[in-house]
């Protein structure tokens, strides 16, 4: 009997540690407010919080030339990948806004991963685009390309036949012009021959 409570004594303080330790590596997982699914992206994220307190260490935020340098070539450089950098990155444009500096000069954020696996032609997307007009707006750029694209066709077609029509040689029957030149070159070359040996007997014969 003593030894069944022992066992039990020692299955319950198993459970306690084994709890300890799935707490303890949910912890390692939580930076910043996010819970990352892997510990290679909470690592991630705290060496980007060192960035973070470094770069706030030395940047002087009334200087708005200068944030937006270093803004710029964290952009650049992909300094930052995970939600802790991002935010940091928002918060210098928000930075930006204030000091004046023009929206247009302001580069948007790049995200490097996808949110959904939804697509486009997903019937909730398709109606949030159609909402804000993305759909009309796409389907007359599809139709203006179109147009061009036949435009275009028609060009080329045109003007491979006028080359074929045209006595200035090109490059489509630039071959046809010159086998034809030749044959007309050798025909009067041939022409010519034949003059001179008829001159030769002439003259043969007055001698």
């Amino acid at each position: 009997m003593c030894r069944y409570y022992q066992a039990l004594y020692w299955q319950v303080e198993g459970l306690a540690y084994r709890g300890t330790d799935m707490e303890r590596n949910e912890g390692e997982l939580i930076v910043g407010g996010y819970r990352f699914g892997t510990v290679a992206d909470a690592e991630t994220a705290r060496m980007e919080e060192k960035k973070i307190a470094s770069l706030d260490g030395h940047l002087d935020y009334h200087k708005p030339q200068n944030v937006l340098l270093v803004y710029n070539k964290a952009i650049d450089n992909r300094a930052f990948l995970t939600p802790v950098g991002m935010a940091y990155l928002h918060k210098m444009q928000v930075q930006l806004a204030k000091c004046g500096v023009p929206q247009e000069k302001i580069r948007p954020i790049p995200l490097y991963g996808t949110f959904s696996n939804k697509t486009e032609n997903n019937s909730s997307i398709r109606k949030s685009m159609a909402a804000r007009g993305v759909g009309a707006e796409f389907k007359g750029r599809f139709i203006t390309s179109l147009c061009i694209n036949l435009l275009l066709a028609a060009t080329l077609a045109a003007l491979i036949f006028l080359s074929f029509r045209s006595d200035v040689p090109t490059i489509v029957n630039y071959r046809t012009a010159v086998v034809n030149e030749y044959s007309q070159w050798e025909e009067e070359l041939t022409e010519r021959e034949k003059a001179v040996r008829e001159a030769e007997k002439a003259l043969e014969m007055e001698q």
